[in-house]
């Protein structure tokens, strides 16, 4: 947990202040996840981003893969990646997400590896009102150093809550 506190506050350290334009705005989140594929894991995240207008966004984020489990194998991450918007219907918008990562790996028997790839995802977002929004999405980081752990895909689904200042 105070990692996940030092990490908000080194986001909120390094994002940019609020442009006076409509769209621009800041935004925190946290998230829960759910591994798709190997042993079954709830992960948590908290991310920071900044709205640079109704398109584009960058985002900071800290996730743990097994936070909210007790699985024996996880990856925790820092990234930073820019998502592309693109209004759907009504209250609805689609987003791609695309960055990179730095993550620590450990696997069953205790082995760890660090490591830095992409990651990428795709998902729906759904403005409650002016502040609020919720998305549900699909990412993926690249886990593993092919040294002490294999090199693979951590795919997930993610819920979000985000709330825009």
């Amino acid at each position: 947990m105070k990692r996940i506190i030092a990490i908000s506050f080194l986001c909120a350290s390094v994002m940019p202040a609020a442009h006076a334009e409509d769209h621009a705005e800041n935004y925190v989140g946290i998230a829960a996840s759910t591994l798709t594929s190997g042993p079954s894991s709830t992960g948590a995240a908290v991310m920071l981003g900044h709205r640079y207008n109704e398109h584009f966004a960058a985002e900071i984020a800290y996730e743990d893969s097994g936070a909210l489990s007790a699985a024996p194998d996880r990856t925790s991450a820092i990234s930073i990646a820019a998502l592309g918007f693109v209004p759907l219907f009504g209250e609805f918008e689609g987003f791609a997400r695309l960055g990179l990562a730095s993550a620590h790996s450990q696997d069953t028997t205790g082995a760890t590896a660090n490591h830095g790839d992409i990651t990428y995802g795709v998902g729906v977002e759904y403005h409650l009102n002016e502040k609020y929004s919720v998305d549900l999405g699909w990412n993926r980081v690249r886990v593993g150093d092919n040294v002490v752990i294999p090199r693979g895909n951590e795919n997930s689904y993610v819920l979000s809550v985000l709330r825009s200042f």
